[in-house]
């Protein structure tokens, strides 16, 4: 990264003045930082749906092979009392996980089946479910015309939808009002300290003075000084204090401006404002996602074709398994190694 204080006629820096410099760097640091990561997590979601969701789906279909499978083959006479117990307890534990993790609801005649519960019609199903998401969710289907399980698993989602936003809606409101009373209180962050905290006319005067180019005789740093000055301004127009700290940190005809007292408070607030991105930083490394999938780009492909690869695997070992278990003597081997 470009030093902000570069001027080859520059001072020894005071310490106050080395401390803001390093804390600006910082937070541009890591302000780039976490802006690639947003990039990448985009670009890792788009991959994940693209290329991993259709794998993990096929997963989940070849599972579903392997319980008809055990189930066809509970239902041959080919197989013992004993065998029949086994496939039983394959059938029941997979078809659960299948039913409550993925909605495979497919399997649930099956999964009745085996563990002895009736089979209930699509009417009283519906009933059934219906009564579930009121109590789990709150959701009321009053007036509301179901005839399939699709669609109430449609309508919920809407539902569970809307709830999610109005509650985001009460979030965010409750966080900008928690915003408000914090910037009442404390040191606050750079850009959002008061003008009335920091002697913003007192720092553009001295600049002004300092950069002024009617009385530069040179043509060339006439035209370097109105560029300066016009940031300046700007600057100090929009209330702006931390781009006039940088102007004055960047030029070396300034530093010994940056020895005024406030310095340190302004250290503070930038330190507080790098710590709190650096805590941002440090929570989307460690989200699950992140770390399976999100870096840049080079290693994000290495991750996602070790990734494809496993679920590949999986899938081709999960296939021979299903052809395999076809045969019934196969079946009993692996039911005895089991």
């Amino acid at each position: 990264m470009e030093k902000l204080i570069h001027t080859p006629e520059q001072k020894a820096l005071s310490e106050a003045q080395d401390t803001f410099q390093k804390h600006l760097q910082r937070i541009e640091k890591l302000r780039e930082e976490i802006r690639n990561y947003e990039t990448w997590e985009a670009m890792a979601r788009e991959r994940v749906t693209k290329d991993i969701l259709p794998l993990e789906r096929e997963i989940i279909e070849m599972h579903v092979l392997r319980v008809h499978g055990f189930n066809d083959a509970y239902h041959s006479k080919a197989f013992r009392k004993a065998e029949k117990a086994a496939l039983q307890e394959f059938i029941i534990q997979e078809s659960e996980v299948l039913i409550r993790r993925f909605g495979r609801e497919d399997l649930r005649e099956i999964y009745n089946e085996h563990t002895g519960q009736k089979t209930v019609s699509a009417k009283d199903r519906l009933t059934e479910l219906k009564e579930l998401f009121s109590e789990q969710f709150g959701i009321s289907f009053e007036g509301i015309s179901i005839h399939s399980e699709e669609e109430l698993r449609a309508y919920v989602a809407e539902e569970i939808g809307k709830q999610q936003a109005r509650q985001e809606e009460k979030r965010q409101k409750r966080a900008e009002k928690k915003e408000k009373k914090k910037q009442k209180k404390a040191v606050l962050t750079p850009e959002s300290v008061p003008v009335e905290m920091i002697p913003l006319r007192k720092l553009y005067m001295a600049l002004a003075k300092l950069f002024h180019p009617d009385r530069e005789r040179d043509e060339a740093r006439r035209e370097h000084k109105t560029r300066l000055m016009q940031e300046v301004t700007e600057a100090y127009q929009q209330g702006n204090w931390f781009a006039l700290l940088k102007l004055q940190s960047e030029h070396a005809e300034a530093q010994e401006l940056t020895d005024m007292p406030e310095m340190i408070s302004y250290n503070q607030a930038l330190k507080k404002q790098a710590d709190q991105l650096q805590s941002r930083l440090n929570e989307i490394r460690k989200d699950d996602f992140q770390a399976r999938f999100v870096a840049e780009p080079q290693r994000m492909e290495a991750k996602f074709g070790q990734e494809i690869r496993k679920l590949k695997a999986t899938i081709k070992q999960l296939r021979e398994e299903v052809n395999r278990n076809r045969n019934p003597e196969h079946l009993k081997s692996f039911l005895r190694d089991y």
